[in-house]
């Protein structure tokens, strides 16, 4: 990892962690804190929500930042949306809108004032984001949207979703719905670790022609952005694993058995060299996935599911 985190990456990493820590506390047992606005504001002022928003709307630095907050949030559990909002949604406005609802909104996500999300995936098409049942049709000077969408990152709690819908033409269309528009509900369905989701119903659901991103190929544009947040996902996971292996070599301190720590055991030492070595690979893996982002679209999309399905 060496020569690919530079030095002001790796202080920004530390502030994230501090920030952190005084958050969420030191604890490994989880925290039980739920979304909080005014945290999530505080977050965006150290720069955590600006990290896939242009330079001119606000953002700063790119992947390899965000890899190394989400890496620095992630045994903390944080309950607010820096990777939903500040990263996922972010980047595919960022990839998507006309330029004056970029600016618009951008720099509103950046700051903590308004939290956004991706309804892109429905059930009858797993992983696949090319829109299959929700369907858009045009109504004048508005868009009519019809549909399902499942487990989107914190549906009830953001302010706009991005929908992405397929017109009668066959081509995938995107959206930028506010979540109080009429014909839109959100029934909460929280993930096994706790985190807000919400199944997004759409039935006579009407947008403004002007809510349509529609700069470039919304396919791209999903594909892209997904691989952005993705790339944020597996530093997520080195997270998560380093703080795993922390918990395990801590416990193999205390905990004794036939009258020493269990953490002489030399097998027990093996196994944890193992999971040592695993966690550097998929971290190796998280800055090339990062690196990627900026990559043509086979070389990104190959390195980032490459990383992902090691992590």
């Amino acid at each position: 990892m060496e020569g690919l985190i530079s030095s002001e990456q790796t202080l920004f990493g530390v502030s994230v962690r501090r920030f952190a820590e005084q958050e969420y506390g030191t604890k490994s047992a989880p925290h039980g804190l739920t979304f909080d606005r005014q945290r999530l504001i505080r977050l965006a002022e150290i720069g955590c929500l600006a990290l896939a928003t242009p330079e001119d709307h606000g953002g700063i630095g790119g992947p390899m930042e965000a890899m190394v907050a989400i890496e620095a949030l992630a045994p903390f559990l944080s309950p607010e949306p820096v990777l939903a909002s500040g990263i996922h949604a972010a980047a595919l406005i960022a990839a998507a809108a006309p330029e004056p609802l970029a600016a618009e909104i951008l720099p509103t996500i950046a700051e903590g004032s308004q939290v956004v999300t991706v309804a892109d995936l429905e059930a009858v098409g797993r992983y696949d984001r090319q829109p299959r049942t929700t369907s858009a049709r045009s109504e004048a000077e508005e868009f009519r949207l019809d549909g399902e969408k499942p487990l989107v990152p914190f549906g009830v709690e953001a302010d706009s979703i991005v929908v992405s819908a397929r017109l009668p033409s066959g081509e995938t269309a995107l959206f930028l719905v506010p979540s109080d528009t009429p014909g839109l509900t959100r029934i909460p369905s929280p993930t096994i670790d706790g985190l807000p989701r919400a199944d997004i119903q759409m039935a006579g659901c009407h947008v403004s022609a002007s809510a349509r991103l529609d700069r470039g190929s919304a396919d791209a544009a999903l594909a892209r952005a997904a691989d952005i947040a993705t790339a944020a996902q597996v530093a997520e996971t080195v997270g998560l694993m380093s703080a795993m292996i922390v918990a395990t070599i801590d416990y193999a301190r205390t905990r004794r058995q036939f009258g020493t720590t269990i953490g002489s055991f030399q097998a027990l030492q093996h196994r944890i060299a193992d999971m040592w070595i695993a966690c550097e690979e998929v971290r190796s893996l998280a800055a090339a996935a990062a690196l990627a982002c900026s990559e043509d679209d086979v070389t990104r999309a190959r390195t980032i599911s490459a990383a992902m399905l090691l992590a």
